[in-house]
């Protein structure tokens, strides 16, 4: 049911996407926007987008937001985490400004999917509790009081 219902309200015809599509070229003249395998930003000013894509709009919308809020680049997991809250945040009120819904959900689980990322890489390999990251590279457990490389 969900499914469905995130599909009959982020995805109209392939014809209408494109169309949305060349708004979002005219509006933003300074980004490039090329067809890929997934929705990704480049930066500075590339954003790829996947036509077939069920949330093609939002998706759409949540990279363009990337560009605009200048997310180069990121340090640690977190900020990882940080910058695509933000992007779906700006998202929000590109959706309005464009008039189209807002996918709450699929916001939330996009989101989720980089909280169990985080989660994952930051566990310590001796005890299992989450580590504290130093940067990219490096862990460290406050309770086995080690330091690991990733």
């Amino acid at each position: 049911m969900e499914k469905s219902l995130k599909t009959a309200i982020c995805s109209p015809s392939d014809s209408s996407n494109l169309t949305f599509l060349e708004t979002i070229k005219s509006a933003y003249p300074n980004f490039s926007f090329k067809p890929g395998k997934k929705f990704l930003f480049r930066p500075k000013k590339t954003i790829f987008y996947f036509e077939s894509d069920e949330n093609f709009r939002p998706h759409l919308l949540h990279e363009l937001s990337h560009a605009l809020l200048g997310h180069f680049s990121f340090n640690t997991s977190l900020e990882r985490l940080e910058i695509e809250r933000d992007a779906w945040e700006k998202t929000r009120e590109l959706c309005e400004q464009f008039s189209i819904p807002f996918p709450e959900t699929l916001a939330e689980a996009d989101l989720n999917t980089y909280r169990d990322w985080v989660h994952q890489k930051t566990l310590c390999k001796t005890c299992g509790l989450t580590c504290l990251e130093i940067n990219l590279k490096t862990l460290y457990c406050p309770f086995c009081q080690k330091t690991y490389k990733k």
